[in-house]
């Protein structure tokens, strides 16, 4: 009897710990999904039109980034994954430059996107998808969400961090 309330001492608590892990794990999913009823914007597709105002210009640089390749990275002021992907890319950049121009895209307002991005300092232009209107009829699922174009045609769609940059320089061919 006594080794019976031993075990259950011991399963009980785990069994607690387990499911409370798996709730608060559904819930971070959860909260980072962006879930649309905009179907998907797929690969070869043109890039959806909106504004993407430059933070630093405050011009619409939507044509700029229709032209040669180019890659967004979208990310939302509440992501660390974010955090670590505009670290990984300011790094990069410079070895990119020749092959790719690199944007930033934060999906806030501007004081919440400019506020970020003195918290951390990023090497390329970072523009304003206000609301995401072109994020969201991209169709994506998780942050940071990477799109690469050539002249405004959507070549891939990618989210997460690259665990370091020479993942991050390999994920771009």
């Amino acid at each position: 009897m006594r080794s019976i309330l031993k075990l259950g001492a011991i399963v009980l608590p785990a069994i607690l710990g387990v499911a409370v892990t798996i709730a608060v794990f559904e819930g971070i999913r959860d909260h980072r999904q962006v879930k649309t009823a905009v179907p998907a914007s797929p690969p070869g597709s043109l890039l959806p039109r909106a504004t993407l105002v430059n933070l630093q210009t405050n011009h619409d640089d939507y044509q700029n980034v229709t032209k040669g390749k180019v890659l967004l990275l979208f990310v939302t002021t509440d992501c660390d994954a974010c955090k670590k992907e505009l670290s990984n890319f300011s790094q990069v950049v410079p070895t990119l430059a020749s092959r790719v121009a690199v944007y930033g895209v934060g999906i806030e307002d501007r004081d919440s996107v400019k506020t970020f991005i003195e918290a951390n300092p990023v090497a390329f232009p970072i523009l304003l998808d206000h609301g995401a209107a072109i994020l969201s009829r991209l169709g994506f699922e998780l942050m940071p969400t990477k799109v690469l174009l050539q002249d405004g045609i959507v070549k891939r769609i990618w989210y997460g961090s690259s665990p370091d940059k020479a993942a991050l320089i390999k994920d771009l061919g």
